[in-house]
């Protein structure tokens, strides 16, 4: 059932992710994450990235464009449970059987493995924060190198025309690139 959730789950962020942005080893190249300014319209946001990297690791990197990096953290989370969990086999079954030594191993096994999962939960968290700060810097800075600005503002002038004053009203348009 969890394998079914996390496949459709997987499935739903590979067909609904939008991929209009560089990758993040290009980005944050150019790109400090502590230097970001939210504006309206950014496409990923870093909190909801960061929620989702807390609930399943990975997640809010593809959340954020990044499937490839997410389903690294995600693999890397899930290799780290297992060898947790087969420390946690091989101590049961050697304390069980008496040999305490091998028993030991397996406890080892079992912190390394559930610490590494611990550790790249966490790592997850604030690196799917960074992504989807940085390639939201990305696209503002695509936003301003190609906006088109556009003034209207309204004019009363007072001319004279065969000795009589008249004054025209209207509208100029200034449009810059």
């Amino acid at each position: 059932m969890k394998n079914l959730f996390l496949v459709s789950v997987l499935f739903f962020v590979l067909a609904v992710s939008t991929i209009n942005a560089q990758t993040y080893s290009i980005n944050k190249l150019k790109y400090d994450s502590h230097m970001y300014i939210p504006q309206f319209g950014d496409p990923y946001s870093p909190a909801l990235s960061g929620a989702c990297s807390f609930i399943m690791p990975g997640l809010g990197q593809m959340i954020s464009g990044e499937v490839g990096r997410g389903l690294g953290f995600l693999g890397g989370s899930a290799a780290c449970g297992l060898v947790g969990t087969l420390g946690y086999v091989v101590a049961v079954l050697n304390a069980y059987s008496g040999d305490s030594q091998n028993a030991g191993f397996g406890v080892g096994m079992m912190v390394v493995g559930y610490g590494g999962m611990l550790a790249l939960d966490i790592w997850s968290i604030v690196d799917a924060v960074n992504v989807a700060k940085v390639n939201n810097m990305y696209i503002q800075s695509l936003r301003k190198s190609s906006s088109i600005n556009l003034e209207v503002t309204p004019f009363i002038s007072q001319i004279s025309v065969n000795n009589k004053i008249e004054m025209p009203v209207g509208l100029s348009l200034r449009v810059r690139f």
